[in-house]
């Protein structure tokens, strides 16, 4: 099945800068198109696994280990990856030129056929674009979960067709080079403090999530969060339909959650999805996740009974939340996902036990001591590690505290000092970069330990 036009870009002399996933995907999709593309990257091509020797064979003239503006030389548009920051003297160049700069989305959404869900938000991006994956599957239509952290939209775009459906997480990076992408269903989860090292305020961060909103028209729907004075404002003025999501009822259209029963209204229908304690996701912050998911569902055609299938059955990802096993009556949970403050907030909304937290890693300026009373209430040992240790104590003064030098060591004097009953966290509430590559390693580690000290308590025991 072809396109009735063109996409815009066709037969462009493009550059794009960063040739990771979704540069090299970018790449591509441009050549499929009758582009000429050049791509440059700072890094070395041995940085760069596998895409290289693709995009070599396929035409693509590469430079590495430069930025340098002469790369702009005969070119007539711009591609963007999301980690490129727009401040490079090679963007700036650019703009001067009046070439246009674009983000690699922006070619993805030219050529899609399917409608498009789009995900931004500070915290719950994964695990909602995730789940309404799972609700698409259980309706029966071709869904592609894309974006942000996995598979770039521009791989997949002309792969789904158009009864199916095109999940995209997306970043305030990425919507900061987007002049074009409107979703068929944007959805805004939540907009905390975060990357404040690269958006310098939170009003800039939070003005570049709600161009999500910018290009939709009056057909297309935004689901945002019910009781939120800052998104309402922000989002006041945009053309599309409001569906809302929350803990009391709308009055509008969206899903809510109304005395343990997940309700939803939507086009003159109003009625029950599931009951809340049928759902396997944990905490407050997830039914807000699930009612979103739900909302966005219902916007693009999906009927009630996949949702609800797909909202029972939908058990969350890796390292968010996720327990790894339980020792003499403690159970030890995974949220290396929570890079920033307001995750380990949620994560600690999520337990009425108490709380031993394992928290610290690399500060990304965040602001420990709002959420002093809520630590104090729940938290009964904090166990830091890492650079932002000595801050996280000064947060929490009237909390006990006791410093690991090591992960494993942390989890060695949370077991040492954790009752039957009690919890054991880690929601480390900072980035990982200081000690491990990525979250996600973080994680591993943190299970690996635990799984070890049972091994070796069970070991002891025979």
């Amino acid at each position: 099945m072809t396109h009735a036009t063109r996409p815009w870009f066709e037969g462009s002399r493009v550059l794009v800068v960063g040739l990771a996933r979704s540069g090299a995907a970018a790449a591509k999709l441009l050549l499929a198109h009758g582009c000429h593309v050049r791509g440059v990257d700072r890094r070395r091509a041995d940085e760069l696994q596998g895409s290289v020797q693709e995009l070599t064979g396929l035409g693509v003239e590469l430079r590495f280990g430069t930025s340098d503006p002469r790369e702009l030389e005969d070119r007539n548009l711009v591609v963007v990856s999301p980690g490129v920051p727009l401040t490079l003297p090679l963007l700036t160049e650019a703009e001067r030129r009046g070439i246009p700069i674009v983000a690699e989305v922006e070619l993805g959404f030219a050529v899609a056929r399917a409608p498009i869900v789009a995900v931004t938000g500070t915290n719950g991006k994964s695990t909602t674009v995730e789940l309404l994956g799972a609700i698409g599957r259980a309706a029966g239509r071709k869904t592609e979960v894309l974006g942000n952290i996995g598979t770039a939209l521009s791989e997949r775009a002309e792969s789904v067709p158009e009864d199916g459906l095109l999940v995209v997480e997306i970043s305030s990076f990425q919507l900061e080079s987007c002049t074009r992408f409107h979703p068929r269903v944007g959805v805004l989860l939540n907009v905390t403090p975060d990357h404040l090292d690269r958006h310098g305020t939170l009003e800039r961060y939070a003005g570049l999530k709600s161009r999500l909103f910018q290009f939709q028209d009056e057909s297309e729907y935004r689901v945002q969060p019910l009781g939120d004075a800052r998104i309402e404002l922000l989002l006041r003025p945009m053309k599309s339909k409001p569906l809302w999501f929350g803990f009391a009822d709308p009055t509008g259209d969206g899903v809510w959650l109304d005395g343990g029963m997940m309700r939803y209204r939507f086009a003159g229908k109003t009625g029950n999805l599931i009951r809340r304690d049928e759902a396997p996701l944990p905490g407050p912050h997830n039914t807000e996740n699930m009612g979103a998911a739900a909302a966005a569902a219902l916007a693009v055609g999906i009927p009630e009974r996949p949702i609800a299938k797909a909202l029972r059955e939908f058990r969350g990802l890796p390292h968010r939340l996720a327990p790894v096993a339980e020792i003499d009556g403690v159970r030890y949970v995974n949220d290396s996902k929570a890079t920033n403050v307001d995750a380990l907030k949620r994560a600690l909304e999520s337990f009425t036990e108490p709380v031993t937290l394992l928290a610290g890693g690399r500060d990304k300026d965040g602001d420990f001591v709002s959420i002093r009373p809520l630590v104090m209430e729940r938290v009964r040992l904090v166990v830091t590690v890492g650079e932002a240790a000595a801050k996280i104590e000064q947060s929490w003064p009237e909390v006990p505290h006791e410093r690991a030098a090591t992960l494993e060591d942390a989890v060695q004097i949370a077991k040492s000092r954790t009752e039957a009953g009690g919890v054991v966290l880690l929601s480390p509430g900072c980035a990982s970069y200081d000690m491990f590559r990525n979250f996600e390693e973080r994680g591993a580690r943190f299970e690996a330990a635990v799984l070890e000290l049972k091994r070796s308590l069970q070991k002891a025991r025979r």
